[in-house]
């Protein structure tokens, strides 16, 4: 059996063209791990500018970004999360990342190493991991990335966050308003074009059969009252014989 795949995708406090990964014992380029070309559309190895926006810098700690690429290569799955780690020198928010290169199947686990991480690092990898490990009623945004981790396996992207900015069509379990972190409300499936059709010609198809059935025993009703009523309508004409 495969072990699982995880990286932590370090934050890039210096503004370097590589950005490092650690599989927990070492240190490595992202691109050795996860090449650029190998990176789905639609992948961030942080938080998008858009959810800080809406959050704002006090509300920072509480962000936790994940993404889910159900078939991102020959049937694995590429699952990802992201928070903030602070900031760099100049100010700039940086973000510490997870990524997880899974088999069919198989799901994220948060019981991983970060002693390999940079000292000021550590905290923010500690943190992500009790998030995941220790369920909080409290604490919607790690609720939200269990569940979408959990989600049953399908053909589109998705996130745990509705992101509106993306060129990417996402499928998303909740959504970020001035209250905070709602579900949003489950979707109707649209039927697939093939079955619109289907449904279609059945209820033309018994519409027809219904009119063909009013005809015919309209006809067979007219020909029964045609029987029955007598040769002459005007009069009655009696004939005696001796």
């Amino acid at each position: 059996m495969i072990a699982m795949r995880a990286y932590w995708i370090l934050p890039n406090r210096e503004q370097s063209d590589d950005i490092l990964a650690s599989d927990g014992a070492r240190i490595l380029p992202l691109r050795d791990v996860l090449h650029p070309r190998l990176r789905p559309e639609g992948f961030s190895h942080g938080v998008p500018l858009e959810l800080l926006e809406k959050c704002g810098p006090q509300r920072f700690e509480e962000i936790l970004f994940a993404q889910r690429f159900p078939d991102w290569d020959e049937g694995r799955e590429l699952f990802c999360i992201s928070m903030p780690a602070g900031a760099d020198a100049s100010g700039r928010i940086v973000h510490l990342g997870l990524l997880f290169l899974l088999e069919p199947q198989e799901r994220p686990g948060f019981e991983l190493a970060y002693a390999a991480l940079p000292e000021q690092d550590q905290p923010y990898a500690k943190a992500l991991l009790h998030r995941m490990t220790t369920p909080e009623g409290g604490d919607r945004w790690a609720q939200s990335v269990r569940e979408l981790s959990e989600l049953g396996s399908g053909a589109r992207p998705a996130t745990n966050v509705e992101l509106k900015r993306s060129s990417v069509r996402f499928q998303s379990l909740y959504k970020l308003d001035p209250r905070g972190l709602t579900r949003k409300p489950a979707l109707r499936r649209r039927p697939a074009p093939a079955l619109v059709l289907l449904i279609l010609f059945a209820v033309v198809g018994a519409w027809l059969s219904v009119r063909a059935c009013e005809g015919s025993y309209s006809l067979h009703r007219n020909r029964a009252d045609c029987g029955a009523r007598p040769a002459f309508q005007t009069g009655v004409l009696t004939w005696r014989f001796n």
